[in-house]
């Protein structure tokens, strides 16, 4: 059997900014594009506000789902992902993805998420079983924490 080789990683942890910062180090240092997920369904559906008045909640959900889907068959692309954008879509994502689960501390995300600790544990628990790296982070230095990924990415792609 013929198994196709990863094209893409995807950044996830429980603090989207953290994530996204490190996505964009890592595109930039492999030469890769850089997506942040919530910006680009933001790009697509314009005004989101206008589209949940005139149609649903449920359409611009549907909406967002295709969007995400779509997102998963870019090549040679680092994405950055929030937990929900990634929990709604990691089925479809796991196909020819590195999933890099940062896995941060939980006192840095209770302060710079609205993470309640029952939400965090299920949560984490969550990117664990889904994550096709995770790496622990203690020490919260973005340039530090780009080198632990690229290490960890090793011979992947």
């Amino acid at each position: 059997m013929n198994k196709k080789l990863p094209n893409k990683i995807v950044i996830v942890s429980l603090c989207e900014k953290f994530s996204n910062e490190i996505a964009k180090m890592i595109s930039q240092e492999l030469g890769m594009l850089f997506c942040n997920a919530r910006e680009l369904i933001e790009y697509e559906l314009i005004d989101r506000k206008m589209v949940e008045e005139l149609a649903s909640v449920k359409y611009v959900d549907k909406l967002e789902k295709k969007v995400l889907k779509n997102l998963s068959t870019y090549e040679n692309v680092c994405i950055s992902l929030s937990y929900q954008h990634f929990a709604e879509s990691e089925n479809f994502l796991r196909e020819r993805s590195v999933i890099v689960f940062l896995d941060l501390p939980k006192k840095y995300v209770k302060e710079n998420e609205m993470v309640s600790f029952l939400d965090f544990k299920l949560r984490h628990t969550f990117l664990e079983e889904n994550s096709t790296i995770q790496i622990p982070i203690k020490k919260l230095d973005t340039e530090f924490v780009k080198e632990k990924v690229l290490k960890n990415l090793g011979g992947i792609l």
